[in-house]
């Protein structure tokens, strides 16, 4: 591709384009995955917060739970007191078997209503132990995230301040080289993996792939007069100038 004796002076400078491009996108990245930490960490908070309010709820439900069973063991202690006092009057067998089988029935079931509440208490205790717990973590938890934020929204700041000078001094050379390329070097930088479009040569060798260039392309790019894409990766390469003397 010929574009004019200067090319390589122009490719200099779509080089640093690059950079400034590579760059940016790189703090762009870093902004994002800042955010995405921190929706993590809000996320995280959330589900915590979540699920201390459903111990809290459970908590609530098994103490109501227990006021019920309480209400029927007195219930069931009331009725074999009253029918204790009943014994005596008892004269038939009828009678007789009927009040042992209450009474058999109703002891039954205070056994069973006290072992429930027994169970309810138990686990009522364990709840209220995990939530006290669990909300001392959700308090550290809480701090940590506006630490995390607090520290985030500086440094994204500080990224942001960083991308307006890139975008300064990206304006300013993309003023310097034929709009044809700079068309040419966008849409290419959207098709090539990392967006690099240029590639420069370090010690006879191509700087994106890193396979050494034959004798004849590094003789093309010397002349400095045309765009010379590399045999393997296609990339432009670019070759910087040696200082006088060397």
């Amino acid at each position: 591709m010929d574009v004019g004796p200067s090319v390589q002076d122009t490719l200099a400078l779509v080089y640093r384009l690059q950079t400034i491009d590579s760059e940016m996108a790189h703090i762009n990245q870093e902004i994002e995955a800042s955010r995405e930490a921190l929706r993590e960490k809000e996320e995280a908070l959330e589900n915590l917060a979540q699920t201390m309010e459903s111990e809290k709820n459970e908590i609530l439900r098994l103490g109501r739970d227990r006021r019920d069973r309480e209400e029927e063991l007195r219930t069931n202690e009331h009725i074999i007191s009253e029918n204790k006092k009943k014994n005596k009057e008892l004269k038939h067998s009828r009678e007789i078997q009927a009040y042992l089988a209450e009474m058999e029935f109703r002891r039954d079931e205070v056994e069973r209503l006290q072992e429930e509440i027994l169970r309810i208490m138990e686990t009522q205790e364990n709840l209220e132990k995990a939530l006290k717990e669990r909300e001392a973590e959700f308090v550290g938890r809480r701090e940590e995230m506006e630490a995390f934020r607090t520290a985030s929204a500086e440094e994204n700041s500080d990224r942001a301040e960083r991308i307006r000078g890139l975008e300064v001094e990206k304006a300013a050379l993309t003023e310097q080289f034929p709009a044809p390329l700079f068309q040419q070097y966008t849409r290419l930088r959207q098709s090539h993996r990392n967006g690099l479009v240029i590639s420069r040569i370090t010690n006879g060798t191509c700087e994106v792939c890193r396979m050494t260039l034959p004798p004849r392309t590094l003789t093309e790019v010397k002349k400095r007069q045309k765009i010379v894409p590399c045999l393997h990766c296609q990339r432009w390469l670019f070759m910087e100038e040696l200082p006088a003397g060397n």
